[in-house]
């Protein structure tokens, strides 16, 4: 990280998670890492969010 990111208020890191939010969501809901969603093309990115939903559903933390 960069270090003027102390500086940096939350909402700016709040703001990039919803603009990436089909990126992180496989992420944040266990189903790929990073590097998995890093070297995904975009229908398997596409299967992969739609099964994250599935899970948070199926486990009651509905996503966005």
């Amino acid at each position: 990280m960069e270090d003027n990111s102390k500086e940096d208020p939350p909402e700016i890191y709040d703001r990039k998670l919803h603009e990436e939010y089909d990126y992180w969501l496989p992420v944040i809901a266990e189903i790929a890492t990073h590097e998995d969603v890093d070297r995904m093309t975009a229908h398997q990115l596409g299967v992969a969010n739609a099964a994250a939903r599935m899970k948070m559903r199926l486990f009651g933390k509905e996503g966005e």
